[in-house]
């Protein structure tokens, strides 16, 4: 068995086609490679000159031939595939937010917001992660690429800045906390955070449940700066790592297509 990080494009509108084959279950039903087919498709990243990029597991010689036959020549061009150690892929194109994500929209955060401290400082009071959840979530951040961890220069004793080293950096105000910092984590008893939200997710990423607005947004700082709630689970740490991306992507200079507005 050999593995590959595949990059491909979409064919246009033909995505929500394919999602409704996804959530059907008629991808995982295909043999013998529908469930690793499902689950690359769900995990697969995002790249902003228009790539879909996910790993998979493939015995075919050429590479994929069953699967592009039966599915992915259907609704994706311009397909390469690189062979790749188990596990690579992945890594590889872990910084990228989730395509689906990008495309749907985030989901609706279950359950009731948590309680926060409105007064300085702004914190999360309820709902508060597990040692493990906090961890998870902190080792995905501090592993993206270009992100060095800091003292936060704004937040408080503890709280653990991402600060991006890139070369290239948004021009924009509104991309950065302050110098080059884009994002913190406050510390383990909290583990909210607060960033500098692309300004067109500032609304999904409220209104879904996420977040809430700054209380100095708007005024000693700028309107898109948000506090993003502790993740609860693996799911949530998920959820919070790609709002974190786009944050990211943007503080890096990229445009942010704007919720469901790909494909």
């Amino acid at each position: 068995m050999a593995h590959y990080l595949v990059k491909a494009k979409m064919v246009g509108g033909k995505i929500n086609e394919l999602r409704k084959k996804i959530s059907s279950g008629y991808i995982s039903s295909l043999k013998p490679f529908g469930r690793a087919l499902e689950y690359s498709l769900v995990n697969a990243g995002y790249s902003f000159d228009g790539y879909v990029m996910w790993e998979e597991e493939d015995y075919c010689s050429p590479p994929l031939a069953t699967e592009r036959q039966a599915v992915l020549d259907h609704y994706f061009i311009d397909l390469s595939a690189e062979r790749v150690r188990e596990g690579m892929g992945w890594r590889m194109i872990m910084h990228y937010p989730n395509f689906w994500l990008l495309y749907e929209g985030l989901p609706r955060r279950e359950g009731e917001r948590p309680l926060t401290r409105r007064e300085m400082p702004h914190q999360q009071i309820s709902q508060n992660p597990s040692a493990e959840v906090y961890n998870k979530l902190a080792d995905l951040l501090f592993s993206i690429p270009e992100v060095q961890e800091e003292a936060s220069l704004i937040s408080v004793p503890g709280a653990r800045a991402l600060w991006l080293s890139s070369e290239k950096v948004n021009p924009s105000p509104d991309s950065f906390m302050v110098e080059r910092e884009f994002a913190h984590l406050h510390p383990p008893y909290d583990g909210s955070m607060h960033l500098m939200a692309p300004p067109n997710w500032v609304d999904e990423i409220l209104g879904k449940g996420w977040g809430e607005r700054h209380p100095l947004a708007g005024h000693a700082i700028p309107r898109n700066a948000v506090m993003v709630y502790a993740p609860r689970n693996e799911h949530e740490v998920k959820i919070v790592h790609n709002i974190v991306l786009l944050s990211y992507w943007r503080a890096k200079g990229e445009r942010i297509p704007s919720p469901r507005s790909i494909g």
